[in-house]
C-alpha cells in the first residue's frame, strides 16, 4: 500500500541525507495507515520505523496484493455484521467446484479453506494424505488458497464477459470473489517460519487466516485428544510476527487468534506465569517422577503394553491437580478461604488475572504459616517434557484476552455446540474488549442430533450465536462431508442400476435445481477461452469450441 521512491535518492549527491528524509516520510505514512479505522483495535509492540527499515527499496506500489483488497471487503463485512449482531456464516470448500456453487448463494459472503480438509484430501509436495496433525509442508494450505482464488478470478472474468460481451446476456448476479479465510494451523514453526507462512497466504489470496495456540509437532485437530498447547507468550509472538509480516507487505489481511486451551490436557512449557494456575502437579513428596520410571522401563526393553499399564498405574497412584487444588488438599477450610481471598486481592492490586507459581506459594505460606505446602509439577511431565494442563473455559478466556490486542478476531474452540457456554465466554470478553469479533466452529465433529436441539433451535442456532458477537461462523468440513456423501450415494446405486442411477441422481436433479455444473463445459469457461481466441487470432465460429455438432452441451 505504501512504498518509497528511491529513484529520487539515487541521483542526488547527498544521498544519505535525502534517504533519511524519505525514510521519515514513509514512517509518517505507516503511522497514518495504522491510525485508520481498520486498525483501531490492533496493538503493535514495534514501531513504524521498525517496519519501514525492513521493507527494502522496492516500492510497495509495484507489489500490491489482491488479498489485501479482499481483506478490506472482509473487514467491512465483519464491521457491518458485528454492529447488527448478524452472522457471517459459511461452509468449508475443498475444490473450485464447491467454491463456484457457494458463490451463487447471495447470503453467504465468504469462503473457508480447512487445514484438516487439505491434510486429508489434498496431496502436497509429499504426495501424502493424513489426519490433521499439521505435519504436512507449510505451503499446502496456501497452495490450495491459490487454487481456489485463481478459480474465483476465472469465473469472475467469465461472468464479466457474459455481461459485457456481444450478446450481453441477462444472467444471474453472482459474486465469485468472496473473501477467503484459511487455516494456518499453528504457524508450522518459529517466528520466521510463521512470517513466511503469513507471507504465502497474503501472496496467494487469503483475506484472512487463523492461528491456533498449539505446539508444532504436538498439533492435533481441536476435536482430538493429545493436543499440546504452547505458552500464552509463544502464541502472542506468532500473532505479532504475522502482523509484522503483513505490515512489511503493506497489506490489511485479517488475523484470527484461536485457542484450544478449553479442552487441552498438555502444555509445552511453564515459561509464562499466565499459565501457572492451570499446570497440574502432585502433592506426594515420595513420588518418583514418571519420566524416571519410563526411562528405566525403556532401557529394560519392556514391552509397550507393559509401559502403558505402568503409566496408567502411576497416574492412578499419584493424583495430579493444580496448585489451588493442592493447597485445598493440605490446609483447613478457613486457611484455604484466606488463601483465595489473598489471591484475589493480590490480582486486583496488580490489575492481573493471574499469579505466578512463586506468588501463589508465598500467599499460601501466609495463609497457612505452619503448614508446608508440597506441590511438584515436574514429576508428572510426559516423556517429551510436556506439563499436565487443566483445560477449561477460564483458561480459554484468559488466553483470548491476552490475544485480543493483537488479533482481528478471537476463535473459541469447543467440544460441544453450547449456546450458554458461548454466551458466557462472549460476555466476559466483551466486558474488556467490547468490539471483539468472535469466531465459532460449527463442527461436523459434533453429533448435533445428540445435544437436545429441536429442529427450530437448529435452524436458529447460527443467528442466536451471532447475538453474542460470534459473527464469523463456519462448518469447516462441510465440503468434505457433502463430497463423500453424494458420491457414495451415486456409486452405491450405480453399481447395480448403471446410467439410470446417474440420470436420476445427478442430471435430472442438476437441471431441477438449476445447478450450473449441468453444462460443465460452459461452467469451465470454454466460452471465455473461445472469446480470447477470437481476439487473438480472429478465428471463425467454425473453429470455436462451442459451435457445430460436436458441442454436445447444446442438447441441454
Amino acid at each position: 500500500m505504501y512504498g518509497w521512491n528511491f529513484s529520487r535518492c539515487f541521483n542526488k549527491r547527498h544521498y544519505s541525507h535525502d534517504l533519511q528524509n524519505v525514510f521519515k516520510e514513509e514512517v509518517k505514512k505507516v503511522n497514518e495507515w495504522w491510525a485508520t479505522p481498520r486498525f483501531r483495535h490492533i496493538h503493535r509492540p514495534y514501531s513504524a520505523e521498525d517496519v519501514v527499515k525492513h521493507r527494502g527499496s522496492l516500492p510497495l506500489e509495484v507489489t500490491r496484493y489482491p488479498s489485501s483488497y479482499q481483506a478490506q471487503r472482509l473487514f467491512q463485512l465483519l464491521d457491518e455484521k458485528f454492529h447488527k449482531r448478524e452472522p457471517l456464516h459459511t461452509l468449508g470448500v475443498i475444490d473450485p467446484v464447491q467454491m463456484s456453487q457457494l458463490a451463487r448463494c447471495k447470503d453467504i459472503h465468504v469462503a473457508y479453506i480447512s487445514g484438516w480438509a487439505c491434510s486429508s484430501t489434498l496431496v502436497g509436495s509429499t504426495n501424502e494424505v493424513s489426519p490433521d496433525f499439521g505435519d504436512y509442508p507449510y505451503d499446502t494450505v496456501p497452495n490450495q488458497v491459490e487454487r481456489i482464488f485463481k478459480a474465483q478470478q476465472m469465473h469472475d472474468r467469465k461472468l464479466m464477459l457474459e455481461k459485457l460481451g456481444p450478446h450481453k446476456k441477462e444472467i444471474e448476479e453472482t459474486n465469485y470473489l468472496k473473501p477467503i479465510i484459511a487455516d494456518a494451523d499453528m504457524g508450522h514453526g518459529g517466528t520466521t517460519t510463521v512470517m513466511k507462512v503469513a507471507k504465502l497466504f497474503a501472496e496467494k489470496g487469503a483475506a484472512g487466516i487463523h492461528l491456533e495456540d498449539q505446539l508444532v509437532g504436538g498439533k492435533r485437530c481441536g476435536h482430538l485428544s493429545g493436543a499440546v498447547i504452547v505458552p500464552t507468550s509463544t502464541h502472542v509472538s506468532r500473532l505479532v510476527a504475522t502482523r509484522f509480516q503483513w505490515d512489511l507487505m503493506g497489506t490489511e489481511n485479517l488475523l484470527i487468534a484461536r485457542t484450544d486451551s478449553c479442552n487441552a490436557k498438555l502444555l509445552s512449557s511453564s515459561s509464562d506465569p499466565r499459565d501457572h494456575q492451570y499446570i497440574k502437579g502432585v502433592i506426594n513428596p515420595q513420588a518418583v517422577a514418571w519420566s524416571e520410571i519410563l526411562t528405566q522401563l525403556e532401557s529394560g526393553a519392556t514391552e509397550s503394553t507393559a509401559i502403558a499399564e505402568a503409566e496408567t498405574e502411576w497416574y492412578e497412584q499419584n493424583k495430579i491437580m493444580t496448585f489451588d487444588e493442592a493447597v485445598e488438599q493440605q490446609v483447613n477450610r478457613d486457611q484455604y478461604d484466606t488463601y483465595l481471598e489473598k489471591k484475589a486481592n493480590k490480582m486486583s492490586k496488580l490489575n492481573r488475572v493471574y499469579l505466578s507459581l512463586a506468588e501463589m506459594r508465598k500467599l499460601a505460606a501466609l495463609a497457612a504459616p505452619k503448614q508446608q505446602i508440597f506441590f511438584d509439577w515436574d514429576k508428572p511431565r510426559t516423556k517429551e517434557g510436556h506439563y499436565m494442563f487443566q483445560g477449561c473455559m477460564e483458561a480459554a478466556i484468559g488466553r483470548s484476552l491476552a490475544f485480543a490486542r493483537y488479533a482481528d478476531m478471537l476463535w473459541l474452540e469447543t467440544k460441544t455446540p453450547d449456546l450458554k457456554q458461548a454466551g458466557s465466554f462472549a460476555s466476559t470478553i466483551h466486558n474488556v474488549y467490547p468490539e471483539a469479533r468472535l469466531v465459532y466452529n460449527l463442527s461436523p465433529s459434533f453429533n448435533w442430533s445428540s445435544h437436545g436441539y429441536t429442529a427450530e433451535a437448529l435452524q436458529s442456532f447460527i443467528w442466536d450465536l451471532a447475538k453474542h458477537g460470534f459473527i464469523l461462523q463456519l462448518v469447516s468440513l462441510a465440503g468434505l462431508h457433502v463430497d463423500a456423501l453424494s458420491f457414495w450415494q451415486l456409486a452405491r446405486r450405480f453399481q447395480k442400476d448403471g446410467m439410470r442411477a446417474y440420470v436420476e441422481q445427478v442430471q435430472r436433479i442438476e437441471k431441477a435445481e438449476n445447478c450450473d455444473i449441468l453444462t460443465h463445459q460452459k461452467w469451465s469457461g470454454v466460452e471465455y477461452i473461445d472469446s480470447l481466441s477470437k481476439v487473438l487470432d480472429g478465428s471463425s465460429s467454425h473453429t470455436s469450441s462451442t459451435s457445430g455438432d460436436s458441442y454436445t452441451e447444446s442438447q441441454f
